[in-house]
């Protein structure tokens, strides 16, 4: 059993940043490391163990939590020489919050339990930023079930919707699930918006009749202000990570065979997003390539 009051955290992006500081204030120990300096200033003012390698995190933590970008940036921490596979010990306990591609994740657990006796779990989480730092985010988790028995309480500091979701990978497939349905959902909102203004109709009168009707979604609460008022909000959630998962997603689903063309469609949206340099902004602004593609059919 690892020792839960003592977490090691590696990735201290925007999400990272706002977990670490809700488990600190809970009274836990977190050893962390980041490949940005910068991103220490922000929490100063607690008291962490801040390491200088993600070696050290592995080696001195019973369970460590992830928080990073990409399906390669897990593989190497897991397995890359400062790994995980090489410094953590047997019966220690990974706690993978990132949004990684499913088989990868039953690959890489059944490679960690096998050859280095140390457990899994993927929980990737939903609610962005924003659910990070009200800690009401929602989490899906995959994997040994009496080693997420272990985590569930620290995980309630962290999520308000938390669920044991089956064995490694499943956890990854109900976040990809998400994804699609929030980002193809979005993709809609942005063709309604734009046939709407196209035919005269004020945005914002579109958008609060929309929202009183069988069309009204949280999707359309969070993106519809966005597109109505010009994007003069902040971001609420970057397209750069959007456009990540939901690519990610559709090249498995096609390695699979599946023939998902409302997600390829979208896949390309928000790649083309990107593409012009609004990798930072917020996903709704894949309302201009959608404006766009009308005015060049046009």
């Amino acid at each position: 059993m690892a020792d839960t009051k003592r977490v090691g955290f590696i990735g201290l992006g925007n999400m990272g940043s706002a977990m670490v500081r809700h488990l600190a204030l809970a009274g836990y120990t977190v050893a962390t490391w980041s490949r940005s300096a910068h991103r220490y200033t922000e929490l100063e003012d607690l008291p962490l163990t801040r390491l200088d390698t993600c070696s050290e995190v592995f080696s001195s933590c019973n369970l460590i939590c992830l928080n990073v970008t990409t399906t390669n940036d897990v593989e190497h921490l897991l397995f890359g020489p400062e790994g995980a596979a090489n410094h953590a010990k047997p019966g220690s306990l990974i706690v993978d919050f990132s949004t990684i591609d499913a088989s990868a994740v039953a690959q890489f657990s059944a490679r960690l339990k096998k050859e280095h006796q140390i457990d899994f779990i993927d929980c990737p989480v939903s609610g962005g930023a924003t659910g990070a730092r009200a800690a009401t985010l929602s989490m899906m988790a995959g994997g040994p079930r009496h080693r997420f028995d272990e985590v569930e309480p620290m995980l309630k500091h962290l999520g308000k919707t938390i669920r044991y979701v089956g064995t490694s990978g499943a956890g990854q497939a109900i976040k990809a699930a998400n994804q699609m349905v929030m980002c193809i959902c979005l993709n809609g909102i942005a063709e309604a918006m734009n046939y709407a203004k196209a035919q005269g109709a004020d945005l914002q009168a579109t958008l609060e009749l929309l929202q009183a009707g069988l069309a009204g979604s949280k999707v359309l609460d969070w993106a519809g202000p966005h597109m109505a008022e010009g994007f003069t909000r902040p971001a609420s959630i970057e397209a750069r990570l959007h456009a990540k998962d939901v690519q990610m997603v559709a090249d498995a689903a096609r390695a699979q065979g599946l023939h998902l063309p409302l997600l390829e469609q979208t896949a390309q949206n928000l790649s083309e997003l990107v593409r012009t340099g609004m990798g930072n902004e917020d996903t709704s602004r894949v309302f201009e390539v959608v404006a766009a593609h009308l005015r060049s059919s046009g």
